[in-house]
């Protein structure tokens, strides 16, 4: 997919040339400082005209009109190179590759110099364009039948910097940094009967949601190999929220627990993990009460898979990702809000199998059905619910009335196990209650912590991924309320007041004195809209920020 063009980028073949454009005096100086002049000063006046605009988000197409070997320059406005930060960056990226792919072109080639600005330097610039050209490039196809027009894919991007001093090689012959990423930007699982977890069909190839890439493995210090690194980089991300898009997008009936068991036993084929499958048998005997009554009456039955990667030589400072799978009664792709949690883990794994981080993390997935006590009635939406006392695995019993709380009984097994597993830090991530979207909205996730050391680690990764978390108070009337019951330890069920705080208060009766955060993303797991960095629906919010947690606490340990 990514080639570093040597040379100057005035002189690519590609079909479009992107270059950025800041909001300064002079615009065509310095590094376009001989563009203008090609074209006898017209650039200027397109400005002047208003035609050719450097406003932040603005896109502008110019053809060269053999003027210049390339055949268009698309130029995207910067603002202000004072204000310009990496997420504007990002989402700059994200809309030129959506307007590349819409206008067909297959080839494009970047002047990436251009978009240094501010406080953004040319390996940042590098990864923002590494991640945003496979997030842009996304879509969940569905399972309707395709039209038979072939679709142009955007085969190559070459990068340009100005440290460079070669002639543009042949492809052939150019150094690659990702392999393609065509095949993989239309995820289409197949259908419900033959897909399995790995992406594959019986009978016919799948474009799957895996990472295939080439690594850029050295790395020397110089330009050319710190911006092949960096792209690889941020590719590694782009794909990883992919991956998590395309699971919580998929429908019940066929993302079910045994097929993300195989795709977790795929990875570890692929990566250095081992992997620990607990099935319904298993969990019976270990005494996993939440996550079998999370289960209920679902026809499919409930797993528990472990991730285990040892990035030391010794098994100890454990960072632990636990992310519950709730499958939906509803089987519209896009509202599998359930399994964003299992998703994002998975796709945080995916980076860590790549990246190879010195730390030790063990993921922690329980996915089951969403029948714990309630069955529907003459097809409607309206349940009939039982109150039921659940014994979890650490031996506390759970007082439950809600047929919606799956993924909380889940979590208390999950994060007993991780503490099995030796965790010293713990972070889960889950879809329990839409409470937290009239408190934050859609674009922040709700998070409670009993550690501030700790939170702080995660919330510096949070911002670094460009995923906006807010803190939320646990207080000893929220601890008193998850131990409201009358009848058993702790109340599943104690009502929607204050539903992200005491839901965490839940979750820390079984964490206990480990730190540990829990990430609600229920009002960002899903986009109701397009953006410039994917379509509606999923969005794999929190993949980058536990990758990022796990590798920033393999540099400070």
């Amino acid at each position: 997919m990514f080639e570093l063009g040597k040379g100057d980028p005035l002189e690519c073949l590609e079909d479009c040339l992107v270059i950025g454009l800041q909001q300064v005096p002079k615009k065509f100086g310095g590094l376009l400082g001989g563009l203008d002049n090609r074209f006898g000063g017209a650039l200027t006046e397109l400005v002047k005209s208003g035609d050719l605009s450097a406003r932040a988000g603005s896109l502008s197409v110019i053809h060269t009109l053999g003027k210049l070997p390339v055949k268009r320059l698309l130029f995207i406005g910067l603002g202000n190179p004072k204000e310009l930060r990496k997420e504007h960056l990002k989402r700059m990226f994200g809309k030129a590759v959506k307007h590349i792919r819409k206008m067909r072109w297959p080839t494009a080639a970047v002047f990436l110099d251009t978009f240094c600005a501010g406080t953004v330097s040319v390996k940042e610039a590098a990864q923002m364009l590494g991640e945003a050209v496979p997030m842009a490039t996304y879509r969940f196809a569905g399972y309707k039948g395709q039209p038979n027009i072939p679709e142009v894919q955007l085969e190559k991007v070459a990068v340009y910097i100005q440290a460079a001093g070669k002639k543009p090689e042949p492809a052939e012959h150019a150094t690659p940094v990702h392999s393609s990423v065509a095949e993989e930007a239309e995820i289409r699982p197949g259908n419900a009967e033959h897909v399995n977890a790995a992406g594959k069909t019986e009978g016919q190839p799948v474009k799957n949601a895996n990472l295939q890439t080439d690594t850029y493995r050295k790395n020397n210090g110089s330009p050319e190999e710190t911006t092949g690194a960096a792209l690889h980089r941020g590719y590694v991300y782009g794909k990883a929220v992919n991956t998590a898009r395309t699971f919580a997008n998929m429908p019940v009936n066929i993302w079910t627990p045994a097929r993300l068991a195989e795709y977790a036993a795929s990875l570890a084929k692929k990566y250095p993990f081992e992997v620990e499958i607990l099935e319904k048998k298993e969990m019976e005997k270990l005494g996993m009460g939440a996550v079998l009554a999370a289960a209920g009456e679902s026809k499919e039955p409930p797993i528990l898979v472990i991730l285990k990667y040892a990035g030391k030589r010794e098994w100890g400072n454990v960072l632990a990702l636990v992310g519950p799978g709730a499958a939906a009664d509803c089987c519209t792709p896009g509202e599998n809000t359930g399994m964003a949690g299992a998703a994002a883990v998975l796709g945080a794994m995916e980076v860590i199998g790549e990246q190879k981080p010195a730390r030790n993390v063990v993921a922690v997935i329980p996915v089951a059905g969403n029948r714990i006590t309630g069955t529907a009635t003459n097809g409607q939406d309206n349940m009939r619910t039982e109150t039921a006392v659940i014994t979890s695995m650490n031996g506390k019993t759970i007082e439950m009335r809600d047929t919606g709380a799956a993924g909380l009984l889940m979590l208390a097994d999950a994060v007993t196990y991780a503490k099995q597993y030796g965790a010293s830090q713990i972070v889960d991530v889950a879809t329990l209650t839409a409470d937290v979207i009239p408190a934050l909205g859609r674009d922040k996730t709700g998070a409670v912590a009993n550690c501030d050391v700790f939170f702080e680690r995660v919330l510096e990764s949070a911002k670094e991924a460009g995923e906006f978390i807010w803190r939320l108070p646990v207080t000893e009337a929220d601890k008193e309320n998850a131990r409201s019951s009358k009848i058993a330890d702790l109340n599943g069920s104690p009502g929607r007041e204050g539903g992200v705080m005491v839901n965490g208060a839940f979750i820390g009766e079984f964490v206990e004195d480990t730190p540990w955060a829990h990430l609600e993303i229920t009002g960002t797991a899903i986009t109701g809209k397009e953006t410039d960095l994917g379509p509606a629906g999923a969005t794999g919010v929190m993949v980058r920020t536990l990758a990022l947690l796990a590798e920033k606490m393999a540099e400070q340990d």
